[in-house]
């Protein structure tokens, strides 16, 4: 079973200040989040020392500096925690991950949890798909997606209940075991993990700053040279020249004059 732990960065609503929605995540073998979590633990330990109690790493409480013991550190001293937790994910090879990141006023009869989750549920299920091919047995492959706690719930279950029996508008999801689950990420590192995946694509492409997405490029699925795991939901993708889009814009037919 592989499990994708996912969180939102950014407004989910259009009248909200920012330009983008993100939903992003990474994900594991399910044998595999215990050790993570050991490596987060370390991180702690390494800059508190003091602290026995586990403290949650949520990459825009640390980045703004809302709340102890970030408000207590300057942003020199924070970023230095924000990086180590990065190198730490890029530096994992048990890890796999994957952001949809959408421009949200190109798209403004869609709803961005709704046409991210789709976007999500479709490249988790063919990233399954490849490694069910790649296997000389010919194992099922199958996956479990988990959310951090939202208002979305309701909603995230019923679309993905409808991609598995109805299908999604590019087909049906056939390699989910179930219906996402939602869970605290106070009490799992993974959603951390997702959070800090989500927060650098959304740092990225509301802020231009690309300084921590690219320390876990590597890391996003991938195969035969093309970028499957990021995509950059916005109008003008012949044009834009961010990882994803040039990625997506060369297994595109050429534009006929």
């Amino acid at each position: 079973m592989h499990l994708l732990y996912l969180d939102e960065s950014g407004g989910d609503e259009l009248n909200t200040q920012d330009r983008f929605f993100v939903l992003g995540g990474a994900s594991v073998f399910e044998r595999t989040p215990y050790h993570l979590g050991v490596e987060m633990d370390n991180i702690q330990k390494n800059f508190f020392p003091a602290i026995a109690d586990p403290i949650e790493f949520r990459a825009s409480a640390i980045w703004n500096g809302n709340g102890e013991p970030w408000e207590s550190m300057n942003r020199v001293e924070r970023i230095k925690v924000m990086t180590a937790v990065y190198r730490s994910i890029a530096g994992d090879n048990r890890l796999t991950l994957f952001a949809i990141a959408m421009q949200k006023h190109d798209y403004v009869s869609s709803s961005p949890i709704q046409k991210t989750c789709e976007e999500m549920a479709g490249r988790f299920d063919a990233f399954l798909v490849g490694l069910e091919m790649a296997d000389s047995k010919g194992e099922k492959q199958r996956g479990l997606m988990i959310f951090d706690q939202s208002r979305h719930e309701k909603t995230v279950q019923a679309l993905l209940t409808h991609y598995r029996t109805t299908g999604a508008s590019f087909g049906r999801i056939t390699h989910l075991a179930e219906v996402p689950l939602f869970t605290d990420s106070k009490i799992t590192r993974m959603l951390q993990i997702a959070d800090f995946v989500a927060y650098a694509v959304y740092r990225r492409y509301e802020a231009s700053d690309i300084r921590f997405l690219d320390i876990i490029m590597p890391r996003f699925s991938q195969s035969g040279g093309k970028l499957h795991g990021l995509l950059h939901l916005n109008a003008a993708y012949r044009e834009c020249c961010c990882e994803a889009c040039f990625s997506h814009r060369a297994s595109l037919p050429a534009i006929r004059a």
